[in-house]
């Protein structure tokens, strides 16, 4: 017993510093291995090629001449809806594009299976190094994959209109990329408004706001933009994968709306008000009407497991440098019907123990809620005395309802 109790002692003194330390040697070696080798990236896809680098391209940009194909290849980057991706554009001497080479991505399968599948990257053929290359313009997205789409169509568009002036000397004539601003960016800065509004109001606007809140999330969040947060996104920041703020401006009003709550206020608001997955916990717990209790042996064991399934996926993150290699989070397969890998059993499994436990995978197993919470409980540390009077962070997340009678929450 007192080897037991020992152990423990040491595993709740070093787990923190010991997985914070792994994490941080697993990006710095992600880090290093990252660096691509675009020769031996273009020479997997074209392995019978005669390959030769343009020493001299203008503009600075990574140039091959295909003796093969009697053209060239130039390599272009951009920020996809999981994080950077490298493509090669085989263009002739007259600057027309002949096609689309995926050197690397770091998109999720399922959405770039669809761009494949709906011929995406036919669009671009034939098109001439001036044209506009806009979603929305001369190319057209993918339903369901719309953010990846615009990443591949940035990424041939940098590339293409420096070529432009540089190689072929012409002035820029096409359109440039407006501001993607609109009902679903304004609905997003609404959905937020709301949650803080459930969050700190009181009165008539509180107990209003709590009977919209639901479906509020589960219409919009969930089911027209599917927008909900996960650990690869997450992480993604801390890779430096941010994308551009004109093309991708739900991304940002989703970011700063979830980390903005958390080191401002000191709250986290994503979790308790606007996830959409919670609701749908929490409306199959009303159907069955069934909800045990969980005991604090098991809460504190499943903390545990949490805890080792987020440091595996970061893990798994930071060396491959491929934010959604490590996304497991059932959120965004339960609204779009899109997943990979062990996302089909976790979704089931989830919404199985809903019917049991109220909020069974948001407080038994949620990394995002792990990480989010553990933001919290760092900022107050940092910042105690203007914190002292709000709930912990645990209490963030969402909470049994006060009343089974009633399904979201009663009114204090």
């Amino acid at each position: 017993m007192a080897t037991s109790e020992g152990f423990k002692a040491v595993w709740e003194r070093l787990a923190f510093p010991v997985g914070f330390a792994t994490l941080v040697i697993a990006f710095i070696i992600g880090q290093i291995a990252a660096k691509p080798d675009y020769e031996a990236l273009l020479q997997g896809l074209l392995a019978d090629h005669k390959l030769t680098r343009v020493e001299e391209a203008e503009g600075g940009q990574i140039v091959f001449r295909d003796e093969t194909k009697d053209s060239y290849v130039i390599i272009s980057e951009a920020e996809g809806y999981g994080g950077p991706l490298i493509i090669g554009i085989r263009a002739d001497a007259e600057g027309t594009v002949a096609e689309i080479l995926n050197l690397r991505n770091t998109e999720t399968p399922a959405y770039f299976e669809k761009l494949k599948k709906n011929q995406f990257f036919r669009q671009f053929g034939r098109k001439k190094v001036s044209a506009d290359f806009l979603v929305g313009g001369d190319i057209n997205a993918v339903s369901g994959a719309t953010i990846s789409s615009q990443g591949f169509t940035t990424a041939v568009r940098n590339a293409m209109h420096i070529a432009a002036t540089e190689h072929f000397k012409l002035k820029p004539t096409w359109k440039q990329p407006a501001w993607n601003f609109g009902v679903k960016e304004i609905g997003l800065i609404a959905v937020f408004a709301l949650a803080f509004i459930v969050a700190f109001a009181k009165g008539q606007p509180a107990k209003w706001g709590r009977k919209a809140m639901p479906f509020v999330s589960l219409v919009f969040v969930g089911i027209y933009t599917n927008s909900s947060v996960s650990i690869g996104q997450l992480s993604g920041i801390v890779l430096g994968y941010i994308p551009d703020f004109r093309e991708h401006t739900l991304w940002w009003i989703m970011m700063i709306g979830v980390l903005g709550s958390l080191v401002i206020v000191g709250r986290n608001i994503y979790c308790g008000n606007v996830c959409p997955f919670q609701y749908v916990e929490r409306g199959l717990n009303k159907i069955s009407g069934i909800n045990l209790a969980v005991k604090p042996g098991i809460q504190k064991s499943a903390k545990t497991v949490v805890g080792l399934m987020t440091w595996t996926a970061l893990m798994l993150i930071f060396l491959s440098s491929h934010p959604t290699l490590g996304s497991y989070e059932p959120f965004s397969m339960m609204f779009s019907l899109t997943g990979a890998g062990v996302q089909w059993y976790i979704l089931p499994l989830s919404l199985i123990g809903s019917f049991f436990v109220l909020n069974f995978w948001c407080r038994l197993f949620c990394p995002v809620g792990h990480v989010l919470n553990s933001i919290v409980r760092v900022r107050r540390k940092v910042l105690p005395k203007k914190d002292a009077a709000k709930p912990s962070a645990d209490e963030a997340l969402p909470a049994e309802p006060e009343d089974k009678g009633d399904l979201w929450r009663k009114e204090k």
